[in-house]
């Protein structure tokens, strides 16, 4: 069943795409899972940004919105032996029903896809000198794109 409220994370999603442009992307990850100790983690806390863009509290997720408003999430499939020690997962399959995305895709896709989902833009915005190793990796999948482009 869709989340309550549906309409005003998309509201405020399409808020967003208006700010950061016709050819902006904004890329989003949710906040990490922090380990108590070798056995257990401590409870999960999503971001705060994540969740007043998507109503989505599940760890290992990311949120991307386009500045034509199209959204699209990662995040974990559906494991029904892991749900059992975690929770239940919306799943990708479900998730753009469920939460009002575009498209959605499991997490372990992230690298894949996110070269593709950010040709053609012109700006990338995401949150600086919050999550390790972000920049970084937002360079990558820049490079990647870059090479396609210099080899075509």
């Amino acid at each position: 069943t869709p989340i309550p409220h549906q309409a005003l994370y998309r509201a405020r999603r399409s808020a967003l795409a208006q700010h950061i442009g016709p050819k902006g992307v904004a890329l989003l990850p949710t906040a990490p899972e922090q380990q108590r100790n070798r056995d257990a983690d401590f409870l999960y806390r999503h971001d705060s940004y994540f969740y007043y863009l998507s109503g989505f509290t599940e760890p290992k997720a990311w949120l991307l919105v386009r500045g034509d408003g199209h959204t699209t999430l990662f995040c974990q499939p559906k494991d029904l032996e892991r749900e059992i020690w975690d929770g239940i997962r919306v799943g990708p399959q479900a998730a753009p029903e469920v939460l009002g995305v575009d498209a959605a895709y499991p997490i372990d896709q992230l690298d894949a896809q996110m070269p593709a989902l950010l040709d053609g833009c012109d700006a990338v915005w995401f949150p600086f000198a919050t999550h390790k190793g972000l920049e970084s990796r937002v360079d990558g999948w820049l490079h990647t794109l870059r090479s396609r482009v210099r080899a075509s």
